[in-house]
């Protein structure tokens, strides 16, 4: 192993000691250590560190994904390979040098991309499924190529075929349908590029069907330029091969352009017939909504939003174990079922941190994961295959929103509301779908808006997607907070908080109204208290006003007045002699 660390190091890489037949070692902080030859496990495994090597790794994760990445990628980067106990030999890592475009891995597909991860590049590990022991290597050791945008899409383009190849098992129709879509979505794709890909991908998933022969593609390939837009869309082939039409259109937005809704078959509906009976909806027996937290977390898509450190997380990860363990949240009762947390901007020592500071650390903890695929990308899909999984799946809460949106494979056409409203339309039916409570944790930016909720970050698509909203905003130098929230099947609520740091949580003092009103009451006492003493116990309210330093043209100077109204009305001060005056009532004025 002492060699094969050279090798990294003589790359400019930096390398993982790992176990004996493992993928990890003995440190939870692996991925942040800088490692030496001490460090090396006898008989263990080398991992490659990309983040610190300044790399992308590219790990072709099936069987069909190998055998197009083995026909797509380029041979003279480094590449990674495993060893059966056969002898079969199978390349499924290229190394790339990072140019800075990818952030995060994206995971959860055929292929996969990984920045931050560790990679095995020498020993022996177990395939998952055979448990076969295989031997890892380098089969090319060459200078790495930069990863750049025809890197990334021959990633997409692995990704689509290895997708649709699960499904297309016949030349005759298929080939067809499946060029259909190449004309109509990827517009700067020539006739060689989709007589290619037709040749390329048939040799694949069908290597010995006879049918597959350039002749008959080119038939296909005039055929469909013929056909103009008349063509076979997303919608037909995903009926082809029995897929739900958006996954389809998922795949497809990879490889091309991703087709609008405008692009579907147009459909008539008679709304004589197929409207919804009302009179027979008032004795149809609907569940009711559901709530996570009564009466302020409906089920449905929330957005969390708040300015950097406003405590966000803490929040969200308290009400996790609060649903879990069926514990009151802000003096409310929660429906008790099972959470999910992604802590994407959190670590293992973090998480353990936080845990311990809120006090939870002996109740039963939710579901959680620091790693996430991105919306559009598999997230939607393990977010369900969760749901199935658990008993009582009743709160999922992905911190933050940032981290899982895909910045590749989506329609650039359309407005910054279109785009927003369309990256969350999967995940909103999915929450309504299964009846449980998705909060989305996100920011607010720094600009003045008269509508407290258009400070959130993002177009107003995420706030008419949203089926409800939160917005905390979190006082300085000891200052009240504000929690306030609105939605489609919640009343508006504004709560007064303080951020208490011994407990790690926000305290509730009142409904936000009522404790501004009693501030603003015993400002205007204090001050008539103040000014009686001076002599002058009928004060109008510019007095006021001027004694707390108030402009007499201002907000505060006008809520001032409103307060005083409010208050002779209420005869906490009385009517003064002079027109527009107040004074103390008697009770108070005998101290003086």
């Amino acid at each position: 192993m002492i060699n094969e660390a050279k090798k990294i190091v003589n790359k400019g890489m930096f390398f993982i000691p790992l176990l004996p037949n493992e993928k990890k070692n003995w440190d939870s902080d692996f991925l942040t250590r800088d490692y030496t030859e001490k460090d090396l496990i006898p008989n263990g495994n080398l991992g490659v560190n990309p983040k610190k090597s300044n790399d992308v790794v590219m790990d072709l994760d099936s069987e069909l994904a190998i055998k197009f990445g083995n026909l797509w990628l380029p041979n003279n980067t480094t590449i990674g390979a495993r060893q059966y106990p056969d002898g079969r030999i199978e390349k499924t890592h290229w190394y790339f040098k990072s140019d800075g475009s990818l952030e995060n891995n994206i995971k959860s597909l055929p292929a996969e991309l990984y920045c931050d991860h560790n990679i095995v590049a020498f020993g022996t590990t177990i395939h998952k499924q055979t448990k076969e022991p295989m031997k890892r290597f380098w089969a090319n050791e060459e200078s790495i190529l930069p990863f750049n945008a025809d890197v990334l899409k021959t990633f997409n383009k692995i990704n689509f075929a290895s997708k649709v190849g699960e499904y297309l098992t016949s030349v005759n129709t298929g080939a067809l349908i499946l060029d259909s879509c190449l004309w109509r979505y990827c517009k700067d794709w020539t006739d060689e590029d989709r007589e290619k890909f037709l040749l390329d991908f048939y040799s694949v998933v069908v290597p010995n069907d006879k049918e597959a022969k350039p002749n008959k593609f080119r038939r296909i390939i005039k055929s469909n330029n013929n056909q103009g837009t008349n063509n076979a869309g997303y919608d037909y082939l995903a009926n082809y091969i029995g897929v739900d039409r958006e996954k389809v259109r998922t795949w497809i937005g990879w490889l091309g352009k991703t087709p609008g809704r405008t692009e579907t078959n147009k459909t008539l509906r008679n709304f004589l017939t197929s409207g919804i009976d009302m009179v027979k909806l008032r004795t149809e027996n609907i569940p009711p909504l559901q709530y996570a937290i009564k009466p302020i977390l409906p089920e449905g898509l929330v957005l969390f939003c708040g300015r950097a450190k406003s405590m966000k997380s803490w929040t969200m990860l308290d009400i996790c174990y609060a649903v879990q363990n069926g514990l009151k949240v802000m003096g409310h009762e929660t429906k008790e079922g099972d959470s999910l947390y992604l802590g994407l901007e959190d670590s293992k020592r973090r998480l353990k941190d936080r845990e311990k500071k809120l006090g939870h650390d002996n109740l039963t903890p939710p579901y959680v994961d620091v790693t996430a695929p991105y919306l559009g990308m598999g997230l939607e899909e393990s977010l369900q295959n969760w749901i199935d999984s658990v008993p009582k799946a009743r709160l999922i809460c992905i911190d933050t929103l940032a981290r899982v949106k895909s910045r590749t494979g989506f329609n650039k056409s359309g407005t910054a509301y279109d785009h927003d409203n369309e990256t969350l339309r999967a995940i909103q039916k999915l929450a309504i779908t299964n009846g449980l409570t998705i909060v989305l944790v996100s920011h607010l930016n720094k600009a003045s808006q008269d509508y407290a909720f258009d400070k959130i970050t993002g177009s107003t698509g995420l706030q008419g997607i949203c089926d409800a909203m939160w917005l905390v905003e979190r006082g300085e130098h000891g200052a009240q907070s504000t929690f306030i929230g609105r939605g489609r099947d919640i009343m508006d609520f504004e709560y007064a908080m303080n951020w208490n740091q011994e407990t790690w949580r926000y305290d509730w003092v009142g409904n936000l109204q009522e404790v501004n009103l009693n501030d603003n009451r015993n400002e205007v006492i204090d001050a008539m208290k103040q000014l009686a003493t001076e002599g002058l116990k009928e004060v109008r309210p510019r007095d006021v006003a001027k004694h707390c330093d108030y402009p007499a043209q201002s907000k505060d100077a006008k809520r001032i007045s409103k307060t005083m109204l409010r208050m002779k009305n209420s005869l906490e001060i009385e009517k003064g002699e002079k027109f527009g005056t107040y004074k103390l009532v008697e009770v108070n004025q005998s101290n003086y």
